[in-house]
């Protein structure tokens, strides 16, 4: 049935700023780097790289620990299966973030209408 389709987003996935991934199933530890684009049709696994600019379109399914990379979208599997700087990168946004991420209070309607 149309709309029914339903989103499945794994633990530990990086997307950085500019990326816009519609994928509906994406696995764990997976790296979206700035302004990569992943079409709806594509299945992403885990310890997954899309590069920089890497645009993924049609229907395709990635392996675990592939690398998408360079001006024409090359892929490769991944040396590195342990994705050790994945969880260091990790684990540093959230110890940084949170200085940095400021929430205003909202304004009294009450007093701004009086």
């Amino acid at each position: 049935a149309q709309g029914s389709h339903v989103l499945v987003i794994g633990s530990n996935n990086i997307f950085e700023v500019g990326c816009t991934v519609e994928a509906l199933k994406i696995g764990e530890k997976n790296i979206f780097e700035c302004k990569s684009y992943v079409s709806a049709d594509v299945t992403i696994s885990s310890g997954c790289v899309i590069g920089a600019g890497c645009q993924l379109v049609g229907k395709q399914s990635l392996p675990e620990n592939t690398v998408i990379y360079g001006n024409n979208c090359q892929q490769r599997e991944a040396l590195d299966k342990a994705s050790g700087s994945h969880m260091l990168q990790l684990d540093f946004l959230r110890k940084v973030l949170p200085n940095y991420h400021h929430l205003k209070k909202p304004m009294d309607l009450k007093k701004v209408v009086n």
